[in-house]
């Protein structure tokens, strides 16, 4: 009888130790675990290099030409611009880039190809950038491609400087219309 208590002692001993250390080991190395703060995520290093979204919307600078840039409906390149920063500031800013929603973010490069179909652009600098969000939304419509997300925002963080004439000093330099 002490054989059979000593073993059974035992095992529950070890099992209870395997789990214990299981449960441990996961938490620490988890990428969702609250014990790994957020520089750990390789994600959010590559995010945090992304200046804040507060820039400075007062006008410096002269604004582009309304007509530089439209859309087959007859919408202006401004708005586009300016409506697809506001998206990426709000699903993609302050660190949400891992949080993100692939699925919104994929809708959302389908729509931008879409608009972007049949554009009339009038610089050929704009054009090339215009080339370059189309094949960054081709990306992301195709698979989770964070780096691409990140491209698009800063395409259109960019941009929607430069159309305005907010301070260039705030921008990534991503463009090829007054950027890199």
């Amino acid at each position: 009888m002490k054989f059979w208590t000593w073993t059974i002692a035992i095992l529950l001993t070890v099992t209870a130790i395997g789990v214990s250390s299981f449960f441990v080991i996961q938490t620490l190395f988890d990428s969702d675990s609250p014990l790994q703060t957020n520089n750990e995520r390789s994600v959010v290093k590559e995010a945090s290099t992304e200046v804040e979204e507060s820039f400075d919307t007062e006008k410096v600078n002269t604004p582009v030409n309304e007509e530089v840039v439209t859309l087959a409906d007859g919408t202006s390149g401004h708005t586009f611009i300016s409506i697809w920063h506001d998206f990426y500031n709000e699903t993609l800013g302050w660190g949400r880039l891992e949080t993100t929603s692939y699925e919104e973010q994929k809708e959302a490069a389908l729509s931008i190809l879409d608009e972007i179909k049949d554009i009339k652009v009038s610089d050929e600098e704009i054009e090339l950038d215009m080339k370059d969000i189309a094949a960054n939304a081709q990306i992301v419509a195709e698979k989770d491609d964070r780096s691409a997300m990140r491209n698009l925002h800063r395409y259109f963080h960019d941009l929607d400087i430069y159309f305005n004439g907010y301070n260039y000093d705030q921008t990534f330099g991503i463009t090829e219309f007054r950027g890199n």
